[in-house]
């Protein structure tokens, strides 16, 4: 688990998607408005917590994991 809420963060690193082992994260209230694709190769992710966040629109990332098995919370 990796837990970054609270931390004021308006963006995430492409290379977040290396974290293949992460089960959990927890990114609740911060400034993303975006996600980055790199998100997708985050292969074993269960859980992903954006709440109160700000995304634009539906990003096509969530779709993807969410059809995937992953829990997006929103």
């Amino acid at each position: 688990m990796l837990d970054l809420r609270d931390n004021h963060l308006s963006r995430l690193p492409e290379t977040i998607g290396g974290l293949t082992r992460l089960v959990h994260l927890d990114l609740r209230n911060n400034r993303l408005r975006e996600l980055p694709a790199g998100l997708l190769g985050m292969t074993a992710l269960e859980k992903l917590d954006l709440r109160w966040n700000k995304l634009d629109g539906d990003p096509a990332e969530l779709r993807a994991l969410e059809a995937r098995g992953c829990v997006v919370l929103r």
